[in-house]
């Protein structure tokens, strides 16, 4: 039972409100008021802070909840949508104000219940996460000042350590000395997980084309925010044409977003570090970034002037050390069988970073091939659970009847052929944990089960009458939509938001294209291995078609075409990949204008192409379950999302 709240209802249907009223005063949370409008809303908010807000997103009036959200972010306070319309656009927009839940009307008690519950989670579980990362950085900068080390080393360090509060894929340092711009030019560019490449005047020229005068006249011409803030899209687009050196770098190296973070120095009155960070992302920074810069202000500056203390000449270069501009490595297990430098995958990395030592329960969604298991491994692999069972279930691969058997156990003689006791999933990762993978494609009458074993902790075997404790972590994983899922009526709402505590969204492979090349050259040293074959490269033409595809089958097509490449290269070199001979760019009739294929599209013509080759058989050996790598269930179910029927071969 979540604690007593004040809650503000925000709905312009009167007898759903009040309907949302009742029950909420019956569960003992207490109502400030229901707004019809956003207008109404910030009243009652100015009157009495909500401790959270239930926003239905169409409301009186001109501005919507997704408007009023927008607000609510900026002011800290949890919020949940309410609405009728499961249309997908409208979830797409709602999703990006992150909101801590989501109803669907018509309400259920139990439903809104939980769901007050879990935001409740999520608000104290995010400031505990939050203090917790910023107490651990604070704890780092005192140790920072006291080591020895070159002065860039020493920033450096201090930006490794911001990365946990403030993503970038790019920072500069300026220096101000006696108001003047200092000659250093310091930045890092993040290049892996924990590595970076040292930006100085040199490799600003080497970047940019341009002489040092020419940087330096560039640098002289723009100012320099004295206060924090951020940059995005369009503003961020208007900045750089009002300071040459933004706009520089933004199209030097691509950077699409801008976060300044002063440092002023009472050593020196008219002097200051500045941090600018820059990220590839359009809208990587929001208000909460500013608060942050607020709090971190204090701790910095003591660092900072400790730092120059410990280096008077900070405008004289740093001995050789400091020449040393390759990229800056530290070593970090858990991620030995993930591939990739992407931006996008690197920010994917620092979230499991984030999430894997505590024991929340994490949901990775993505669609097929794009590498789910091996995240969940990486999660587990750097928990406090590593040495204790990873135990994985496949939801899809079982019939309906096995499920419970296989998650619970079963006594002996529970149902006929259960001549002795089973030990389930769910014992056998006592203490570690337990991967559902396909978890959108359970039953619905499990999920209530399944629920009620996370909740309370607890599991009875089939046949069993005992209730036995489990101390276990849960990953799901799935290619659904499950919001949708939902919607639809096809998954519990109660069941989603206990799984989507931590969502992790993995990146479709056509949107990390800068990891092809480095994916493809791994799995040719993998195969090659395997096979005995000496093959080592891929020709750049080769190359480009790979970079050119929009992989339907994500990683697991990549890794299937590059093992058959291998076997059939006659040479070291890899000249040809063959790629499925897909039409996959059509001409419409109406307009004349080229366009892509959808991946759906895609994928039901290759389903169809193999299902022709077998004659239509799915199981067994040559089937085209195993042809394309997917259980027979799985398969089943996608032919029929996609409208494919057996009939038909």
């Amino acid at each position: 039972m979540a604690k007593p709240l004040k809650i503000l209802i925000v709905e312009d249907q009167f007898v759903e409100a009040n309907h949302l009223r009742l029950m909420l005063k019956k569960a003992g949370h207490s109502i400030i008021g229901m707004a019809r409008s956003v207008a109404d809303a910030k009243y009652y908010i100015a009157q009495q802070k909500p401790e959270l807000v239930l926003l239905d997103i169409f409301l009186s009036g001109k501005e919507t909840g997704i408007d009023l959200a927008e607000v609510l972010k900026d002011d800290n306070i949890p919020f949940i949508y309410l609405s009728a319309n499961s249309n997908e656009e409208v979830l797409s927009k709602a999703k990006l104000t992150h909101p801590y839940g989501f109803l669907v009307k018509p309400f259920r008690e139990k439903d809104l219940l939980i769901t007050i519950e879990i935001a409740e989670y999520h608000q104290e579980h995010g400031i505990e996460s939050t203090i917790r990362k910023e107490l651990l950085f604070q704890k780092q900068l005192k140790t920072i000042v006291t080591k020895n080390g070159t002065w860039d080393d020493r920033v450096l360090t201090i930006v490794t350590a911001l990365q946990s509060l403030i993503s970038f894929d790019l920072v500069m340092a300026i220096f101000y000395i006696n108001n003047k711009l200092s000659n250093r030019v310091l930045g890092y560019s993040r290049t892996g997980l924990h590595e970076y490449q040292k930006i100085g005047i040199e490799e600003l020229q080497n970047i940019t084309a341009l002489k040092e005068s020419e940087i330096n006249e560039l640098r002289n011409k723009s100012k320099v925010e004295t206060e924090a803030t951020f940059y995005n899209d369009q503003d961020f687009i208007k900045i750089c044409d009002k300071t040459p050196i933004k706009k520089m770098i933004a199209n030097s190296m691509n950077m699409k977003s801008n976060l300044m973070l002063p440092v002023p120095l009472s050593l020196n009155e008219n002097g200051g570090l500045y941090l600018s960070f820059f990220s590839r992302q359009s809208s990587n920074y929001n208000k909460n970034h500013l608060r942050l810069c607020e709090r971190l202000q204090e701790p910095l500056i003591y660092a900072i002037e400790n730092l120059i203390s410990h280096d008077k000449k900070l405008d004289q270069k740093n001995n050789s050390a400091t020449n040393d501009d390759s990229p800056r490595n530290t070593k970090v297990t858990g991620f030995e069988s993930i591939v990739g430098k992407s931006p996008i995958l690197l920010k994917l990395f620092d979230h499991i970073l984030q999430v894997a030592p505590a024991d929340t329960t994490v949901l990775i969604t993505g669609e097929s091939g794009t590498g789910k298991e091996s995240i969940a491994h990486s999660i587990q692999h750097l928990s406090n659970r590593k040495e204790q069972p990873f135990i994985k279930i496949n939801c899809s691969a079982l019939p309906p009847s096995l499920i419970e058997s296989e998650l619970f156990g079963h006594e002996k003689g529970a149902f006929t052929g259960a001549s002795e006791r089973r030990i389930g999933k769910f014992e056998q990762a006592h203490n570690g944990t337990l991967f559902l993978d396909e978890i959108g494609d359970m039953p619905l009458e499990m999920q209530a089960k399944l629920l009620r074993a996370i909740q309370e902790k607890e599991i009875e075997r089939v046949g069993g009458n005992l209730p036995i404790k489990v101390n276990v972590r849960i990953i799901a994983a799935t290619n659904c939509n499950l919001e949708k899922e939902v919607a639809d009526g096809r998954f519990r709402l109660d069941l989603y938001y206990r799984l989507n505590v931590f969502p992790i969204q993995l990146p479709p492979l056509r949107e990390r294209k800068e990891d092809i090349g480095l994916l493809a050259r791994h799995f040719i040293a993998v195969y090659s291995a395997k096979t005995g074959k000496n093959v080592t490269e891929i020709a750049e033409s080769a190359l480009k078609s790979l970079l050119s595809y929009q992989w339907p089958g994500n990683i697991r097509e990549l890794e299937n075409l590059i093992e058959r490449s291998v076997l059939l290269a006659k040479t070291e070199t890899i000249e040809h990949i063959p790629l499925p001979a897909f039409d996959e760019i059509k001409i419409n009739n109406n307009s004349n204008e080229w366009y892509f294929k959808t991946i759906q599209e895609n994928e039901r013509e290759h389903i169809i192409n193999v299902l022709e080759k077998c004659n239509g058989r799915i199981r067994g050996s040559g089937g085209a379950s195993e042809i394309l790598g997917l259980p027979p269930t799985t398969l089943a179910s996608r032919m029929q999302k996609l409208g494919i029927k057996r009939s038909h071969f």
